[in-house]
């Protein structure tokens, strides 16, 4: 894509790249693997897309397209095939693995075994109610809450991604702009 270009360019990678890791993580989780992405891993990226993120919405901040709600519908429509079908099967595996999360809780294991830890409403207000679980329901629920943790970082950098192509694009046609007049003046002295 010829607006990805320079700084664009890194923004967008990294935010594709990140959401990369946290659909692995998600995926790893998936009910026939059982695997858990380790903590450091899953979180230093959502700090990451954290950033990303913001960075997009900071860079997105004076484009006329996001102001109009219809024009972003239009503009996706405008993308080359390749990129709106890794829009659309990050949008469908994120979708798959957020609806897999159902049943996610604070879970917990220590040396009394597996527990998870509901809240009730009891005569003094709110309380904490251990539950003991056993190993099979524990790494369900540690799963369906790593695809959760996991799951929302993804579509916000999904959606950092869309937000710097929508930056480029404008910064883009401003370039553009601004080159014509320029390129009209050389013409006519040339005459």
């Amino acid at each position: 894509m010829r607006v990805l270009q320079g700084g664009h360019r890194v923004h967008f990678v990294a935010a594709w790249v990140l959401c990369a890791v946290e659909l692995l993580c998600l995926a790893a989780t998936a009910p026939p693997l059982r695997w858990a992405a380790p903590v450091w891993l899953w979180g230093s990226t959502l700090v990451a897309i954290v950033l990303v993120f913001g960075a997009a919405l900071a860079r997105s901040w004076s484009v006329p397209l996001l102001r109009r709600g219809c024009g972003l519908l239009k503009y996706l429509w405008l993308l080359p095939r390749s990129v709106r079908v890794c829009y659309a099967v990050a949008a469908c595996l994120l979708a798959v693995g957020l609806a897999t999360g159902g049943g996610a809780a604070e879970v917990h294991k220590d040396e009394s075994g597996y527990s998870w830890t509901k809240r009730e409403l009891g005569p003094n207000g709110r309380t904490l109610v251990r539950t003991g679980i056993d190993r099979a329901e524990y790494e369900r629920r540690r799963g369906a809450e790593v695809r959760i943790l996991t799951g929302v970082p993804a579509v916000f950098a999904v959606l950092g991604s869309f937000l710097v192509l929508v930056s480029a694009e404008a910064a883009h046609g401003v370039a553009m702009a601004e080159d014509a007049p320029r390129a009209g003046n050389r013409r006519r002295r040339r005459r």
